[in-house]
């Protein structure tokens, strides 16, 4: 048989192929217990599923409120969750194309030591606080969590840095390294390097979102991206972005595994006011968020979590009786 003809037969899964590999996957999670990775947010993973390997999960916002953060604080989760469960082939891929290295750093050595991390950038922390530092530094350099983008120290790359760039780096870290990612996350769509510039712009944001469907499918790790939601939404009185208000993109409609809202409050309202759908006080430390859509599992949940910038953290809730708002009992716009 001709060898463009053997290539075309890898696409095709026989009958005891696809009941082997179901078989195979089923019970690999059975016995590792389920799956393995989770935002580690408490309250948010009452109402989302784990991620499930090879799953495509978009994280929606307006700018500045929150998806870097979020997705920083999830990193680190993932981290203590592959630590506690002793994975030691596995590491936390985060892949950005505008926060430095050193600034996502700078998020998980906050979080590691309490000292916030404005001060640390500016340099206006005490000496205490720069040994404490120094000591989350080399807790930092253990940790499985990889990052692939731009450093002050390496200003000159020679190539874009495309989601084909990417699956790329990963193989080849996979074969070179013998460790693979557990987890991507991207940060975020809309900057993505075009793979041909030429291309309208909504062309090429659809074309990373297909993209990122198959790197997901190619390394086997859900890969989670942050995704600029349209100003469209701040007319409304009920800001947490919907499905279809991603920027230039109404791709992740159809491809997405998972969507997550943000809407952090105060940037948008005035400390005090009350956002009448869910009963609460507009506060620094307010973040709503809610479940758009999730396959295999109820979306719509509508819920607030706390949130401390400085520190880059994400609690739940002190508010025993709050009962999340679905799309079955839609929220006014």
């Amino acid at each position: 048989m001709p060898d463009n003809n053997l290539e075309m037969l890898q696409y095709l899964y026989t009958g005891p192929d696809v009941a082997t590999y179901t078989l195979d996957v089923i019970a690999k999670r059975k016995a590792r217990g389920g799956p393995l990775i989770t935002s580690g947010i408490p309250t948010l993973d009452k109402y989302m599923k784990p991620w499930l390997p090879g799953e495509l999960i978009f994280i929606l916002a307006f700018t500045s409120h929150g998806k870097t953060s979020l997705m920083q604080a999830m990193t680190r989760n993932v981290v203590k969750q592959l630590q506690d469960a002793h994975v030691e082939d596995e590491i936390v891929v985060y892949a950005t194309w505008e926060t430095l290295v050193e600034e996502l750093g700078l998020y998980d050595l906050a979080a590691m030591t309490g000292i916030d991390g404005s001060l640390a950038w500016y340099g206006q922390h005490s000496d205490a606080d720069a040994v404490k530092l120094q000591h989350a530094g080399m807790r930092r350099s253990g940790m499985p969590l990889w990052v692939l983008g731009h450093s002050l120290k390496r200003r000159r790359l020679e190539r874009p840095m495309t989601v084909a760039a990417i699956d790329e780096t990963l193989r080849l870290m996979e074969e070179g390294q013998g460790v693979r990612p557990a987890v991507i996350f991207v940060d975020y769509l809309q900057i993505i390097a075009a793979a041909d510039p030429r291309v309208e712009r909504r062309l090429q944001i659809m074309q990373s979102v297909d993209d990122l469907r198959e790197l997901a499918r190619h390394t086997g790790a859900p890969v989670v991206v942050g995704c600029q939601a349209g100003r469209q939404i701040l007319d409304r009185r009920f800001k947490l972005p919907e499905i279809g208000d991603g920027q230039e993109s109404s791709r992740i409609e159809q491809d997405a595994d998972k969507v997550l809202a943000l809407w952090y409050p105060s940037k948008t309202e005035d400390a005090g006011d009350t956002i009448d759908a869910m009963g609460l006080t507009v506060t620094d430390d307010l973040m709503v968020m809610g479940v758009r859509k999730q396959r295999h599992g109820p979306s719509g949940a509508t819920f607030p979590v706390r949130f401390d910038p400085g520190h880059n953290t994400f609690t739940a809730w002190e508010v025993d009786e709050w009962e999340p708002q679905y799309e079955t009992e839609r929220i006014a716009l």
